[in-house]
């Protein structure tokens, strides 16, 4: 029996060959995860340049300490647990910079999407809005909330799976991410 392609095998499976070595085995898990944590530090920092530059430190930190990895199966949280110290790194470093300007935009969008027809008959261009409007609502959150909402939403974490990267206990995330979709709720709602 052949050997499953590289990009068939699973994490944990990628995760043992780079650890002995072969250096397209982490390749392979870079493209698996590149887009996904780099759409969560997005999300989380609201900078997208900066974002990138984060995405590569947290592949590099991730390969340099790769062999520390208790539980091959893990590696997914482990890897969001990396990205979610290395964001909250580069946001204390940046405390006073605001949040992506862009999004400033999006209370105007707001007020016409309000008006607009049913949410099945919205345009491209009001679906473009809507996205605009929950980005905004989300940057309106407490960092640790929207963290908690961005990792169980966009990035489909179990709650056990965000403690562990939020270091913190079962019940606050819970709380953040109730909290959260309330807060968002009352932002959305009118």
């Amino acid at each position: 029996m052949a050997p499953l392609p590289i990009s068939d095998r699973s994490d944990a499976a990628l995760v043992r060959d780079a650890v002995d070595g072969k250096p397209e085995a982490f390749n392979a898990l870079v493209r698996r995860w590149e887009r996904k944590v780099y759409s969560y530090l997005v999300y989380l920092t609201g900078q997208p340049e900066d974002a990138l530059d984060m995405c590569q430190e947290v592949f590099v930190s991730a390969y340099q300490h790769l062999g520390r990895l208790r539980d091959v199966e893990g590696f997914r949280p482990w890897l969001f647990q990396i990205a979610h110290n290395t964001a909250c790194s580069e946001m204390r470093r940046l405390r006073n910079r605001p949040f992506d300007q862009t999004l400033d935009v999006v209370d105007e969008a707001a007020g016409r999407l309000r008006r607009s027809s049913m949410p099945g008959d919205r345009t491209g261009w009001e679906l473009s809005e809507l996205k605009l409007v929950v980005e905004k609502a989300l940057a309106a959150l407490p960092v640790e909330q929207r963290e908690a909402v961005i990792l169980k939403v966009y990035q489909g974490f179990k709650f056990a799976e965000i403690a562990e990267i939020q270091n913190c206990p079962l019940s606050t995330v819970k709380t953040r991410v109730y909290t959260g979709f309330e807060q968002l709720r009352k932002f959305l709602e009118p």
